[in-house]
Parts: C-alpha cells; structure tokens; sequence
C-alpha cells in the first residue's frame, strides 16, 4: 500500500514503523543527495543522512502542512549539514589579498561534473558554494550561517569557482 504525505506525517507522529519507513524510502534520495552536496565524502553524507532523518522523525509533530514535507525535509537536511560544518570546526577562511575576480562565465557541465568538482574544493568553499550558487541565499545570510564575515565568504565562492573550474577544464582535456 503507498501512503500519501499526509499518511505518512500521520503515520510518524504515532511512531508507526511502516509509516516512518515509507516516508524514508520517499525523501531519502533527495535528501542524500542534499548532503552529498555539503560533504565530498559518502560516509559523511550518509551520516548526515541518519542525523537529519532522526531529527524529522522527532520533530513532525512540528510540521503543520504535510503537503510541505519535501521542503520541510530539505530545509532540515541543509540545517544538518551546516550544523555538522559548524561543529566539526572547519577553518572559516579569513579574508586574504589574492582574491581573483570571477569573470562570469558559466559553465556548461552537468550536475554530475559540478558535484564531482565539489569534491575537489574545502569545505568552507564547498559551503560556500552550496549557499550561495545552488541554494541561491543572499550573501549576508551566507555570512551568518557560516558564521563569517561577507568577504569570508566571496573569498570562499571566488576560490571554489576557481578551482572547480581548473577541474572540469582539466577534465575536458582529458
């Protein structure tokens, strides 16, 4: 039997198992791929995968409209992945005179190109990216959530640009 969101946010807010365990096998590859979005690393984005879903699990009861479960779910697993970036306490980079200003250009590669060349950049760059190119948050929010100032965080965007794009150019060269 397949469950509608608002039987499965019903089913969770009662613990059902079969309820918790549909909306799981539901939202956990979006959710998945949020986190391997933050994190180059499988191992890491499934654990943030565990924590974010323990937190949905103990905080649906909060969630008022379960027709806005996969944007409520989304908006829980960026939290973890910041929040893990937090703790783990990465070095926020500091503002540095060797900025090298974006030329604007886009890049005509595939999501799967851009993730792997997320790979490749720090995590402050990659939170960086994330925030401000594919969740698309003003700068100043950006700051606050990384816990920096503005030009921290240009600092970071321009560095990760840069570098994912020496990737994928390396790449088409090969």
């Amino acid at each position: 039997m397949s469950m509608n969101y608002a039987q499965m946010v019903e089913g969770c807010r009662h613990r059902n198992a079969n309820a918790q365990r549909a909306l799981y096998e539901e939202l956990a590859p979006m959710a998945m791929g949020v986190c391997y979005r933050y994190t180059a690393d499988r191992d890491e984005a499934q654990d943030l995968l565990q924590d974010g879903f323990i937190k949905i699990f103990e905080r649906i009861g909060t969630l008022r409209d379960p027709q806005k479960l996969r944007s409520w779910t989304y908006n829980i697993m960026v939290n973890t992945c910041i929040q893990h970036y937090r703790r783990s306490r990465h070095t926020i980079l500091q503002p540095m005179d060797d900025i090298v200003d974006d030329d604007g250009s886009e890049m005509p590669y595939t999501m799967d190109d851009i993730v792997k060349a997320m790979s490749t950049i720090s995590p402050a760059q990659r939170m960086a990216f994330n925030l401000c190119c594919i969740e698309e948050l003003p700068m100043d929010e950006v700051a606050n959530r990384m816990n920096c100032n503005e030009l921290a965080v240009r600092v970071a965007l321009c560095k990760a640009r840069k570098r994912m794009r020496q990737y994928l150019e390396n790449k088409k060269e090969e």
